[in-house]
């Protein structure tokens, strides 16, 4: 028979201490003498004593758990972001508690749920989410620290320098020596796409290239990079860039078998993001890289200052992307290479 978990109760009173001396020594923000601190873990580890974080939370205003919200979990760069984040927050004491939104989900719906857990600070891994969700999240009195977006509200944020590294993809085109250009974007109205877009049509304008064809607003998927691409290539383009690479990579497979075109002998095209498949043999994608290990570091900072509260939990993080070229890019055939 299986024997029942040893409670903080029996602990004290094996221990002779009191259970807020339990509680205390398994707390990241209270203390305990050195010489008690030893005696409780010491019996601890022999008994087979392990806290109850669900009590803990029930009995405290606040609790470890950080509520992670996102609406695109399937995405390969926001499943890499979710590993770096979450083994960070492990490493520092904090527990994640995931919140995966379906596509059209009222975000605002969450806010009782987070209530239950006595969750006080969010983080936000989605573009998708309404801004009048979160703001709801912060005025409720949780800090909210927002990844792969900005608000003008009083919540943190990190992004990627959409800006620069679209004005980046554009000047590559231009030394190959393209003259029409399109774009393709991810679902209407994100923030993110919207930026890319933005930033990459000013640079085409300030450089002389034509921007034949714009195409997307769907899904950021495979099958949305497939049908974006047949809805555009009737314009001619000779480069495209995708606002991600999933969008890229279905774009790529279009071309290259139903369309019938050659990447990049025909037509160039550059993705967003770097995630693993952008490398593989076979596909090889010219993309922007985002620092995901740089954003996640600079999110942990922003939830310390937070927790602690701390000046610049409210910081707005801008974090550099590059522009890896592999095998979808070269130069046109009649320029001078």
């Amino acid at each position: 028979m299986d024997r029942k978990p040893l409670t903080s109760r029996q602990l004290a009173k094996l221990l002779g201490v009191s259970q807020s001396t339990i509680s205390r020594t398994f707390s990241r923000e209270s203390s305990v003498s050195p010489k008690t601190r030893e005696k409780v873990l010491k019996a601890a580890d022999q008994l087979g004593y392990r806290p109850n974080a669900i009590a803990r939370i029930l009995s405290k205003h606040e609790s470890d758990i950080v509520g992670v919200v996102t609406a695109d979990i399937l995405s390969p760069f926001y499943l890499d972001l979710l590993n770096q984040l979450s083994v960070k927050m492990q490493k520092n004491g904090l527990h994640p508690l995931l919140f995966n939104l379906p596509a059209g989900a009222d975000g605002a719906d969450q806010l009782d749920v987070l209530r239950q857990y006595n969750v006080r600070n969010v983080i936000v891994i989605s573009g998708r989410i309404a801004s009048s969700a979160v703001a709801k999240w912060a005025e409720d009195g949780r800090s909210v620290i927002l990844i792969n977006r900005k608000m003008d509200a009083n919540v943190g944020s990190v992004r990627s320098d959409n800006t620069a590294s679209s004005k980046l993809v554009a000047d590559h085109f231009n030394d190959l020596g393209m003259k029409r250009v399109a774009f393709i974007g991810g679902p209407t109205g994100t923030p993110t796409s919207m930026e890319r877009e933005a930033a990459f049509t000013q640079r085409v304008a300030e450089l002389g290239m034509t921007l034949c064809a714009i195409g997307g607003g769907q899904e950021y998927s495979h099958e949305a990079g497939v049908e974006a691409v047949k809805s555009v290539i009737g314009k001619e383009p000779e480069a495209i860039f995708f606002a991600n690479d999933r969008l890229a990579i279905g774009g790529m497979f279009a071309l290259r078998g139903e369309l019938s075109l050659r990447v990049p002998d025909d037509i160039s095209i550059v993705g967003f993001d770097d995630i693993d498949m952008a490398a593989w043999t076979g596909i090889e994608l010219t993309t922007v890289r985002q620092d995901v290990t740089a954003i996640t570091d600079a999110a942990m900072t922003l939830l310390e200052a937070a927790i602690l509260g701390q000046p610049g939990a409210t910081d707005s993080v801008e974090i550099p992307c590059a522009l890896i070229e592999r095998k979808t890019t070269r130069a046109r055939r009649n320029s001078p290479a």
